[in-house]
Formats: structure tokens, sequence, C-alpha cells
């Protein structure tokens, strides 16, 4: 197929001017591209092109499949989202066009905007409660325990990694659920100010407990529960059940501890810190 006349009959612009690469996916899957358009906005092209060199190891095939989840999640359930995503133009076998998000005002901050973060991640959680769509991951996230075996085997000696299974079995077993984005960095939001965020990157969207999304992205931020009240607040207007905001709030530590036992195993060297210790102390005694 021939890619710039596929692009050019899904947007029906008559010519691309120019194409910029913003990035190169991880593990040289592929790249990312804005094209610039003759009479129409900007667009973003992802190109997805597993390398010759793949293996059929767990992690490349954890690959190939997110790639697969986040076609699905663009041509369903993205168009139920009340949080801001980028629409979506067309897919097609490796390619993914998307609205450009920077025509809409959405550009990368430093720092991270803490409440227009959670302002989208509530609005998302409360657009998807109970959701269970097809073609996602059964499990949302790309950190939890069952596709993290080869990290957990890396990870020290500790009361963590005792726990972590018990901890993966605690958060599955949440009476409550909604699609979690599974991959909630700051990096993967673009800013449009203080207060209002859109995301991308929904390679790992799937069921899961809120408060996986959310322990994530404070820790990257380098904050923690003290931003619960707001993410809450913003959850309400969703009109949740009654038990849920108990249930995710007594999760969080749980949700905090279980990314904290995929960091050990990734790279995070040293003991705990004392926040996260505390975390610990906290979840054992739900366990």
């Amino acid at each position: 197929m021939n890619t710039d006349a596929w692009v050019l009959a899904r947007t029906g612009a008559s010519a691309i001017l120019d194409s910029s690469l913003l990035q190169n996916l991880w593990g040289g899957y592929g790249e990312l591209r804005r094209l610039h358009l003759s009479d129409r906005p900007s667009v973003i092209l992802k190109v997805v092109q597993p390398p010759a060199a793949a293996r059929d190891s767990v992690s490349d095939r954890r690959k190939r499949r997110s790639y697969e989840v986040e076609q699905a999640w663009y041509q369903g359930p993205a168009r139920d989202s009340r949080a801001r995503v980028a629409a979506c133009l067309g897919t097609a076998q490796g390619l993914l066009l998307l609205e450009d998000l920077g025509e809409a005002g959405f550009s990368p901050s430093r720092p991270p905007q803490v409440r227009a973060g959670l302002r989208w991640l509530a609005r998302f959680h409360g657009s998807f409660l109970g959701a269970r769509p097809y073609g996602l991951w059964e499990q949302g996230g790309y950190w939890h325990l069952e596709t993290r075996q080869e990290e957990f085997a890396r990870m020290p000696a500790s009361t963590l990694k005792e726990a972590a299974q018990a901890i993966d079995q605690r958060l599955r077993a949440a009476r409550f659920q909604t699609l979690i984005h599974g991959d909630s960095k700051p990096a993967n939001f673009l800013w449009k100010n203080s207060e209002e965020a859109a995301a991308v990157d929904f390679q790992y969207v799937g069921v899961g407990c809120g408060m996986r999304d959310v322990a994530y992205f404070l820790d990257c931020c380098g904050v923690g529960e003290e931003w619960l009240d707001f993410y809450f607040q913003e959850l309400r207007p969703f009109d949740p059940p009654t038990g849920l905001e108990q249930e995710w709030r007594q999760l969080f530590p749980v949700a905090w501890c279980d990314y904290a036992r995929f960091m050990q195993g990734w790279g995070r060297s040293g003991p705990l810190d004392s926040y996260t210790r505390q975390q610990l102390e906290r979840t054992l005694k739900l366990l």
C-alpha cells in the first residue's frame, strides 16, 4: 500500500508538504511523524514496523500486542472518552493516523501539571466505569506482575518481593474496575494550560483499578496521596457507584507498592524511600 496516498485519502488533503520525525518507537519498532498537509491541519502518523532482529520473547510479544491494542482503542472506545484524546483519522496494517493535538493548543510541558493530569485521569476513569471493551488488555498497565516476571526475578529479597503476589491479587480483586490508561506518566500527556490535559500512547489500555494509573502518575510527579481529594472531587460528576471511593482510597497504597515492585526489578536501586515504606506497612495490613 502507498502510505502517502492512504494519508491523502483519509484526510482529504491534496498533498503532503513535509514529514518530520517526532520520535522513534521503543525498541526500534517504528516511528512517529508529523505530516504537514497542503490544505488541511497537520496530522500525526504512527508507523509500526517491528525490527528484523525482533525476537519471539515475552518483551517482543508484549510490544506487538500493545500496538494491536492501541489500534483497537482508537477504533472503538476512544470515541466514548470524556477525557481529551486525539481523534482517529484512520488505521491500517502498521499505521495509525491521528489528529495533531498541537493544532488544538496542546504541547509538552515541564514540570508536569498535577491538577490537569489528575483531572484527565478522573474523566477517563469516569468514562469507563465497569466497561470491558473487546480487543484491549484484560489487565491494563505495562508493569503488572504477570507480564513482568523477569523484573520480579531481579528484585532483591525483601518484604515487598514476598508480598508481590498478594499485592497483585488484591488489585485484581477490586470490586470496582474501569479502563486504565496503563502508562500514565507525565511524558504521555500534553498540556493546554495548568488545568487542561490530553493523553497519548494507549498501548497498555485495559481493565484495572483506577488507582494503578493514579499512583503511577503521582510517583512520576514526585508527590503522593495528598492529591487524592482532588482526584475524587473530579471523579464525582461521573456518579461513581457507592463504595468505589472508599475502596479505591484503601487500595492507593497497594497500587503504590505494586509500581514500586516493578521499579525495583527494573533498576531503581537502593532501599525503599520512607514514603514507600509507609505505604508498604499500610498495604501489609490489608492483605
